[in-house]
């Protein structure tokens, strides 16, 4: 009796540890403009997203390193937006109240960034929009709700002007599982 407790106590826990992925941070795009010609000087938007549904998140601190060919020209919040301190280009925490939930998508919109590329899309190609930790805790990072308990977040890369596809490799499932052995 007591191995078929544990065996179903084991077979509830694995896929539930499975599914507790880290979270991640990232820059996203509407339309094509990350990757068809973009006219120097001309705004385009940028969208910083949290993917996650663990978490009821109060606030993400980050850093956003850019293409020196890229300029920052703005930045709007959601409707619960609380405070911001900083600049995302040296340093930048977001707060928010209610938290964010990841409900019901698996992800939060938390900035919109208006950028202008300086040069055309020939002239800088691969141009790398990267989330990277906080330069004074060195840590990329959010809190959550009711506590203010930080959780890590993973911070992604992002390419304006992208010249090729996506890197991508054939393998098989057994490759892909002996990765998390």
């Amino acid at each position: 009796m007591k191995r078929v407790l544990l065996t179903v106590a084991v077979a509830l826990l694995i896929p539930g540890l499975l599914m507790a992925a880290t979270p991640t941070l990232g820059i996203w795009f509407s339309g094509v403009l990350h990757y068809t010609p973009v006219a120097p000087m001309t705004p385009f938007n940028a969208y910083l997203y949290l993917v996650q549904d663990s978490y009821f998140v109060t606030a993400v601190e980050y850093q956003l390193l850019m293409d020196p060919n890229v300029i920052l020209g703005g930045v709007s919040y959601p409707a619960n937006f609380a405070l911001e301190m900083g600049d995302p280009l040296t340093g930048h925490a977001i707060t928010f109240w209610p938290p964010m939930t990841g409900y019901p998508d698996g992800y939060d919109l938390l900035a919109t960034y208006t950028l202008y590329a300086k040069l055309d899309c020939a002239e800088m190609p691969d141009a790398p929009l990267t989330i990277g930790p906080h330069p004074d805790s060195g840590e990329l990072r959010g809190t959550y709700s009711p506590d203010n308990e930080m959780f890590s977040i993973i911070g992604l890369t992002s390419w304006i002007c992208l010249t090729e596809g996506v890197a991508n490799d054939d393998t098989s499932w057994g490759a892909i599982k002996s990765l998390c052995e």
